[in-house]
């Protein structure tokens, strides 16, 4: 099924190339999107080499890792059909692509399958193939009407997730907030792409956009007696001139995430942002805080990220700063920090090269990361080790 759909996009390619709409796109119009059709193709190739302090404690590990990751880097095709009386299809496809070649490891196919004479059970064993990492990441089909908004279903950000990225100058990178927001202990409970999502998005009335979705993960096939997996998001975004305001809520019970295993009742997520711009100068705030049904569990935890970015001439200098509390568990301690500086250089429009240094400190029991959630070159560390990152990044989108 993956070469199929592989080329057929593969003779899209080749259509596109032979286009007069691409030609022009590439010698003229460098600022405007690729179209074949009522088809906008787009993407971004975000790498980075990075040199890892580890930290470890374990004997006979290494201390150093270098490596080259794919901080969310993807390929998309999206578009709209007029349909009349103000209302359109929506549509988009959108594929993460590792561009460093990470494999994962997947049952490929029926290798044997033996049936126990006496029992009359049937084992069937499979054999694992390693496979480039090629996922779905926003993709869905919708209604959208200029007065009311949009209506979509497939795989989509919750709206918990996007309303706060904007306050993040170091997304898809080492450097990335989700370290601490949105995650416990290097899980993202909170920054979740989920599947079977039905979501509306408001259009924006007075500089106010509402969003609210839902994913019902599991409910073609878990009967259980824990009940079905489910999420709930919601967000409200004010934007106005230099001000930025968001405020989202998540719940979500029932194994939709390791946090919320089934037999517990849910997991909540309350994060408010802000953000000024002031000149060449951004400010961003993000305050979250996580909670567990759980009595006294280490999933229930505060959070605060604050950022500055700085641009001067094609230089753009970024500062962040983030903090987890302890969880509400006596008996362990699981608060971190984060710090991250860069400083990103624009050749262009499109292209941006950076540099980046990011530290994580864990208290004796936590495992916070360093570029967890989004990035592709997401570090997990031990118990209280303390990883710290060099990267140098190029990111071309088009």
């Amino acid at each position: 099924m993956m070469h199929k759909v592989l080329a057929a996009l593969a003779v899209l390619a080749v259509s596109c190339f032979g286009s007069p709409v691409f030609a022009a796109h590439e010698k003229e119009d460098v600022d405007k999107p690729v179209v074949f059709g009522n088809i906008e193709i787009y993407g971004a190739a975000k790498l980075s080499v990075d040199i890892i302090d580890t930290d470890s404690k374990t004997t006979g590990a290494d201390s150093g890792l270098t490596k080259v990751s794919s901080n969310s880097s993807r390929l998309g095709f999206k578009g709209s059909e007029d349909l009349g009386e103000g209302l359109s299809a929506v549509y988009q496809l959108e594929l993460g692509v590792n561009m460093d070649g990470t494999t994962q490891k997947t049952a490929e196919s029926v290798t044997s399958a033996t049936t126990n004479t006496t029992t009359g059970v049937t084992t069937v064993k499979t054999k694992d193939a390693n496979v480039n990492t090629i996922g779905l990441r926003n993709s869905y089909i919708g209604l959208k009407g200029e007065s009311w908004g949009t209506v979509l279903f497939g795989t989509h950000d919750t709206p918990y997730k996007t309303a706060t990225g904007q306050f993040d100058p170091f997304a898809d990178s080492m450097g990335d907030y989700n370290a601490v927001i949105g995650t416990v202990n290097a899980a993202a409970n909170f920054e979740l792409r989920p599947k079977d999502v039905i979501a509306y998005v408001s259009p924006s009335w007075g500089g106010i956009q509402l969003s609210a979705g839902t994913s019902q993960t599991g409910q073609e096939s878990d009967n259980g007696t824990a009940g079905n997996a489910s999420l709930y998001s919601a967000s409200a975004v004010y934007k106005a001139g230099p001000l930025a305001v968001a405020l989202a809520y998540e719940t979500h019970k029932n194994g939709v995430t390791d946090g919320d295993k089934a037999g517990k009742l849910k997991n909540e997520g309350t994060r408010l942002g802000a953000g000024y711009t002031i000149g060449d100068t951004k400010i961003g705030l993000v305050y979250e805080i996580l909670k567990d049904a759980t009595a006294d569990s280490a999933l229930t935890r505060d959070a605060v990220y604050v950022a500055v970015s700085q641009k001067i001439g094609k230089e753009t200098i970024k500062l962040a700063y983030g903090s987890a509390d302890d969880g509400d568990d006596p008996a362990t301690k699981t608060g971190a920090t984060l710090m991250a500086i860069g400083v990103d250089h624009s050749f262009s429009k499109r292209t941006t090269a950076y540099v980046l240094y990011a530290a994580t400190t864990n208290e004796k029991d936590a495992t916070y990361g360093i570029g967890t959630g989004g990035a592709g070159g997401a570090f997990k560390p031990g118990n209280g080790e303390d990883p710290t990152v060099v990267s140098f990044g190029i990111n071309h989108s088009f």
